[in-house]
């Protein structure tokens, strides 16, 4: 697999081969899977996660550390304009 995976981050920084035709994929992965091939060149996104084992639908989510404590005192702002509405 790091075959695989070399061949795409040279693809990824190699801005000239957004654009490149079958042949010129060919060339560049003439040491690699015939799958891996045929995936690319047919632009086959299923047959690129299978070969991979990847996977498209991932969810990153963040959770804070610490639940807050239910004693803290509110916004002194809002405590402060009902002092005022009061007077």
């Amino acid at each position: 697999m790091s075959v695989i995976i070399s061949l795409l981050e040279k693809m990824g920084q190699n801005a000239g081969l957004r654009y490149a035709n079958a042949e010129q994929l060919v060339e560049l992965m003439a040491e690699t899977d015939p799958a891996l091939i045929s995936a690319v060149i047919c632009g086959d996104q299923a047959k690129l996660e299978a070969i991979l084992g990847a996977r498209t639908n991932v969810v990153c989510g963040v959770h804070p550390a610490e639940e807050p404590q239910e004693n803290e005192p509110e916004d002194e702002s809002e405590d402060a304009q009902e002092k005022i509405k009061i007077a």
